[in-house]
């Protein structure tokens, strides 16, 4: 008898549930960090909302954190903002912080 034994579908069920809870929380950092981008170049209403469905688009298309800053780094340069790619870094580390933080108080309240 081996000395492990994994229930295929429970291992399976919880790797979906880590995958999607993955999915959720960059989906959700990618949003905040859209609306941020887009507050710091100016943009009001639908212009927000347009720059956040752009952004998370472009990130679908190709889930890559380095084409998201590249994007956002040519977005501020086009409208004259001074930003390091360590302060976007930062940006995103701190949303990414603030949405763990979040999710363990809410798993602490259950």
């Amino acid at each position: 008898m081996p000395m492990f034994s994994f229930d295929k579908s429970s291992y399976e069920s919880r790797l979906l549930e880590l995958l999607q809870d993955k999915f959720f929380k960059t989906a959700q950092r990618n949003k905040i960090l859209a609306k941020w981008a887009a507050g710091r170049q100016g943009y009001k209403n639908e212009s927000v909302d347009q720059y956040v469905r752009d952004l998370i688009f472009s990130y679908l298309v190709m889930p890559s954190d380095r084409k998201m800053i590249d994007k956002i780094l040519s977005d501020f340069q086009n409208a004259n903002i001074l930003i390091s790619e360590n302060e976007v870094r930062e940006k995103i580390k701190s949303i990414e912080t603030r949405i763990k933080n979040k999710a363990e108080i809410n798993k602490n309240v259950r």
